[in-house]
Order: C-alpha cells, then sequence, then structure tokens
C-alpha cells in the first residue's frame, strides 16, 4: 500500500497525523493508512492479507475471536479475524495495552463494545480486500469501508436525494459505483456509531458524494484527505463520531463467541450492491 505508515506510528504526536504527515515503517510493521479525523478518534486502514501475515497484528486475538471464525465461510473467517486483529493494534496504541487484550462484546444492535471501558468507543469494517477499525476515546464512532460496486437502481432511490440519485444514475458505471460507496459508507458509519442498524434508517442520512465532511444529528462524519488522491486505495471510507449516547444494557450478556455473528461492519450487506458480499 503506497505511502502509509506503521501502526506504532499512531502514538506519535497529534500534530504529525492531523498535518497529514507519513511514512513507511521498518520491515515487519503492519502497514496500515492512518487518519486522525478528530482529537481522540484514530482510523486505521489496512488489507486483510498483510494483517494476518504480520504475527504483531494477530497475537492480542482472543480464543473466541478464533472460535467465531471456526464457524465461518473461509473469506469470512479472514475478514473478521484481521477487524478485530487491527482494532486491537490500533487499541494498543491509543487506549492501552490492558484495553487491547480485553474482551469485545456485541450489543443487541451488534455494535462492539468494551465493557472494561465503557468510555471507549470502536468499530470495525472489512469491504473486498481491506479491514478497517476506529477507536474514539469519550465518543460514540462508526467506520465503515466500501469497495465501490455498481449499485441497483432501488437502492439510489433509496438512499440518495431524489437530484443525486439521477445524478448517479446517468454517471458511466464505475463513477456511479465510487460515487455511491461514497455515500453508502457515510450512511453506515453514522448507524454503527449510535448502534442502531437499520432500525436507524441510514438512508436518512443525506451525503453528497463530493463532500468532505457533514452532520447528522450531533453526529459529524469524515471522508479522508487522501480520498481522491492518485495512490488512493479503490475503497471508500468514513468515519462518524458524536457525543455518546446510553448503550444498551448488559452487551455482557452476550456469549464472546457471538462477536463478529451480529457485527456492525457489514449490518446491511445483503441490500446494499448488485452483488451480496
Amino acid at each position: 500500500m503506497p505511502d502509509t505508515v506503521p501502526l506504532a506510528s499512531a502514538a506519535a504526536p497529534s500534530a504529525r497525523r492531523q498535518s497529514g504527515a507519513r511514512s513507511v515503517g521498518p520491515p515487519g510493521a503492519p502497514w496500515a493508512r492512518l487518519w486522525t479525523p478528530a482529537p481522540g478518534v484514530v482510523v486505521a486502514l489496512a488489507p486483510v492479507d498483510a494483517v494476518l501475515a504480520t504475527p504483531a497484528a494477530v497475537w492480542r486475538l482472543r480464543p473466541e475471536e478464533y472460535g467465531s471464525a471456526a464457524g465461518m465461510a473461509a473469506r469470512r473467517a479472514r475478514e473478521h479475524l484481521a477487524g478485530r486483529a487491527l482494532l486491537r493494534l490500533l487499541l494498543a496504541e491509543v487506549a492501552g495495552e490492558e484495553d487491547a487484550r480485553a474482551p469485545v462484546v456485541p450489543e443487541p444492535a451488534g455494535r462492539p463494545r468494551l465493557p472494561g471501558s465503557p468510555d471507549t468507543g470502536v468499530s470495525i469494517s472489512h469491504s473486498g480486500p481491506y479491514a478497517a477499525a476506529a477507536v474514539a476515546i469519550g465518543l460514540d464512532v462508526g467506520v465503515d469501508a466500501q469497495v465501490p460496486r455498481p449499485p441497483l437502481a432501488a437502492l439510489l432511490r433509496r438512499c440518495c436525494a431524489p437530484g443525486t440519485a439521477a445524478h448517479l444514475a446517468n454517471l458511466p458505471p464505475e463513477r456511479a459505483a465510487l460515487a455511491f460507496a461514497r455515500i453508502w459508507s457515510v450512511q453506515e458509519a453514522c448507524v454503527k456509531a449510535r448502534g442502531t442498524g437499520l432500525s436507524g434508517a441510514p438512508w436518512r442520512v443525506r451525503v453528497d458524494p463530493g463532500s468532505q465532511a457533514g452532520t447528522s444529528g450531533a453526529l459529524h462524519w469524515r471522508r479522508p484527505p487522501w480520498h481522491d488522491a492518485a495512490d488512493a486505495e479503490p475503497v471508500a471510507l468514513a468515519c462518524a463520531f458524536g457525543p455518546p449516547e446510553a448503550h444498551p444494557a448488559h452487551p455482557a450478556d452476550a456469549h464472546p463467541a457471538a462477536v463478529g455473528t451480529r457485527c456492525p461492519e457489514r449490518p446491511m450487506t445483503t441490500c446494499t450492491f448488485a452483488e451480496k458480499r
């Protein structure tokens, strides 16, 4: 992945991250794009294969996470483990080793949570060959990655303002796929930040595919500054964050092995694109 940073640099001074400066890490380091969309919010994007091929990225995975993966199809299992390994790497840098090794349990609608650190928001996403993770101190957070795929006409009408839907319908398929992925990633990030899933009606979040930032209620959403760079990864990425709302009661009552089976990184995958993922 060109022009990236190792996760270890997440501990570097915040001014460096906010400036957008990036460097190449030492051999064997877990490569990732790091992004700080707001103070206290850090996002990582990395190839699934790179995460799983790096011992330092997988050694914190817990037995229940491997147990969940064992019941999944091979590709889904790799995505599951890579997303959680990336999250744990990010937690180690942002919140500390104790949180990085702690259980991650799902709320009723699937949002991951650290029961031992309820003030730390976490989120995971994966699409195609990429995994993403986000950590927010004192905030709710949602991250979503979407590899562009041609959207169904019905999804354009449902998820886009009428003018935007008409515009995307007249674009070449490749450009329409990218524009819709940028819209949908923001919409998913917003409902993931609140842990509402489909009940949060993500399609009500109106998004201009050309905008880099916006709001939805009390949430702020951002896209990374490199989206239009020549060396940008072919994936739409968005992060939403805002003041915490009440978490559903007793998330720790969920069986640890269920982590990932109803995870928020893909709450609407069966209806997102023409091809199911």
